[in-house]
């Protein structure tokens, strides 16, 4: 009986117009918030990296160590996402990935007793842009010291610092996959006969 009669006022309070419209104009405000807060939280600068393998060698030079990362980034915003530098840091010191891309993988195929090349997988090159709630895998390349190479050799944790235009960001990376992945995937020629032989090429430095 108390419930039917509340919900009688309610009603009535409801049928003044001027009831109404306040009604409406608190519903309003309260959908304009909502959005505002909303785009707001769009267009914050969020992204994650996610790692895939890593190997390393010596350059021709032998005055390097060359360390390859494959990485995938995910943009978690709505907004554009600039990547305009990174570094891995070791032992408190910091080592730019290389800006330009590299080969860092070459495809060759051999045919009496000649080999030739048939293709290449290229670095990524930096900056780079991904698009809102995009994502961009690919390979990292950096230079280290000489004496370095058997340690990246092996899996590890490694702390990598991304610099967006936004924000710059640090993640700790579980690199747990050392290795030449690109030879799991057993290219082959489209004749089925010759095994396409991929090889990790040392950079140019």
């Amino acid at each position: 009986m108390e419930i039917a009669k509340e919900l009688n006022t309610m009603a009535k309070w409801l049928c003044q117009r001027e009831n109404i419209t306040l009604v409406i104009a608190i519903a309003g405000f309260v959908m304009s918030l909502y959005n505002f807060f909303r785009a707001i939280w769009d267009k914050r600068c969020s992204f994650s990296v996610g790692y895939v393998s890593h190997y390393c060698h010596l350059s021709r030079s032998e005055k390097h160590a060359e360390l390859v990362f494959r990485l995938n980034f995910i943009n978690q915003s709505s907004v554009p996402l600039t990547i305009v530098r990174m570094f891995i840091v070791v032992d408190d010191k910091k080592y730019e990935f290389l800006f330009p891309e590299q080969q860092v993988y070459r495809m060759t195929r051999t045919e009496n007793g000649k080999t030739f090349q048939i293709g290449e997988i290229k670095s990524q090159s930096l900056p780079v842009r991904i698009e809102g709630n995009g994502a961009l895998g690919g390979y990292f390349a950096v230079y280290l010291p000489p004496e370095m190479e058997k340690r990246f050799q092996l899996a590890g944790t490694w702390k990598i610092i991304v610099q967006a235009t936004q924000k710059k960001k640090t993640f700790s990376i579980v690199a747990d996959n050392p290795g030449y992945d690109i030879e799991k995937y057993g290219y082959r020629c489209e004749n089925q006969r010759n095994i396409v032989n991929i090889h990790a090429k040392p950079l140019s430095g």
